[in-house]
């Protein structure tokens, strides 16, 4: 136990200096290897590392929902391309679709990245499109400062003490949940100059999800007025709400999920509005693909569907705030110091960025190890459960050799 402290002590100094060099770079697609849009090529797990291997799967199969880390209900491990490991519990499986949570984030992220390359946002230190009024100083706020959440709103989730003072229990089960964009105009004002202090929002997701229907062209048009009218919306919904939300399922499809070939179902309010920071269904093999896209630098198939440097926007800390744990709609998996303390791996890999969720949904992807490792579940967030997942993925990443040299010369520059 001694040497392996030793270890990981001297791997936290190495990794802190890369760390100070820049970005690990990311790798191209192996020369003749199939992408997984229709199907995960198989491959086999390294010599060496099948029995400890077997041994972090077996703990985390093997736990409840209130035993530490809770339960797992899927682990899918991408290395080097290929699906090496799968396995899942009992009523689980490979087409079996399960909630992404907050995950959703980081997929509206890459939405919003698809909209760039696409030309539909021109600048994403412009103002984002609001519901705010005309005038409003919140409509002033750019789709940098909500991607990275230092918009600057008076909002609270983490560190709320119950569920009344939970801002998005309010917004997605208590009165906000009618029509989620009215209630985030009506309750939260500015608190900070945008761009300031992190906060982390899932309100500010569900406004991405807003912008991007207008941006596309599908506006909402079944907006709720009142609580009555929402309340009969709700058991009877407008079939006008309904073509548009399946329009904006219809353009994630086309521009995104589709060339990756990720059968994914985002979910919508009553009034209409893309829960960009909540929910999107999908596999835990799609949920791969999708880890796997920022892996390979936002390329599939030859074809950038993602612009140059937006992986490295979205897996680097925005150095204007005092935290260190997110990008933009990524977790930055790992820090020696976290701040604030308790968000992030302290252990390496450090190069490790991460899609987190509620109740312990996580897509880890290491660009040092090649590696992607999807795990879903149900686990209660309190307590030190999400360290020990944090940890768990440390874990099993540490099992994987560092990449070498392959196809360095045909590495991109990534901003």
């Amino acid at each position: 136990m001694f040497f392996k402290s030793l270890l990981i002590a001297a791997a936290c100094a190495v990794g802190m200096q890369a760390s100070a060099q820049g970005l690990v770079p990311l790798l191209p697609q192996p020369d003749g290897l199939a992408w997984p849009t229709q199907s995960w090529p198989e491959g086999e797990v390294p010599a060496g590392v099948e029995e400890e291997l077997s041994l972090l799967v077996r703990d985390a199969m093997a736990t409840s929902v209130t035993e530490p880390m809770g339960q797992t209900r899927a682990i899918v491990i991408i290395h080097e391309g290929r699906l090496i490991f799968e396995t899942y519990a009992e009523g689980f499986g490979p087409d079996i679709k399960q909630v992404s949570w907050s995950m959703a984030k980081s997929i509206t992220s890459a939405l919003v990245g698809r909209a760039v390359e696409l030309g539909l946002i021109e600048d994403i230190d412009y103002a984002m499109p609001t519901p705010f009024p005309e005038g409003d100083p919140r409509g002033e706020i750019t789709w940098r400062q909500w991607l990275t959440m230092t918009d600057g709103l008076d909002y609270l989730e983490i560190g709320s003490t119950g569920l009344t003072d939970n801002d998005v229990v309010q917004m997605m089960y208590g009165p906000g949940r009618f029509d989620v964009a009215q209630h985030i105009v009506d309750e939260f004002e500015l608190a900070h100059d945008p761009g300031a202090v992190w906060n982390y929002s899932t309100a500010g997701f569900h406004l991405i999800g807003w912008a991007l229907q207008r941006i596309a062209g599908i506006e909402g048009s079944c907006s709720t007025q009142g609580s009555a009218a929402s309340q009969e919306q709700a058991t009877s919904p407008d079939t006008r709400c309904a073509s548009t939300n399946a329009a904006m399922v219809e353009w994630m499809k086309d521009v995104f999920f589709g060339p990756i070939g990720m059968d994914a179902q985002p979910e919508f309010d009553a009034a209409g509005t893309y829960l960009g920071g909540s929910l999107v269904w999908a596999s835990a093999r799609d949920f791969a693909k999708f880890g796997y896209l920022y892996l390979r630098d936002g390329v599939w198939e030859g074809e950038r569907l993602l612009p140059r440097g937006w992986v490295g926007f979205s897996r680097r800390d925005p150095v204007s705030t005092k935290a260190n744990v997110y990008g933009a709609g990524w977790w930055l998996g790992a820090d020696p110091a976290p701040v604030p303390a308790d968000q992030a791996a302290t252990t390496p890999p450090f190069d490790a960025f991460s899609a987190q969720g509620h109740e312990g949904q996580t897509i880890w992807i290491v660009p040092s190890k090649d590696l992607v490792i999807v795990r879903l579940g149900l686990m209660p967030n309190g307590g030190d459960n999400w360290q020990r997942l944090y940890e768990w993925n440390q874990s099993i990443a540490r099992l994987f050799g560092d990449v070498s040299d392959r196809s360095l010369s045909a590495l991109g520059k990534e901003g």
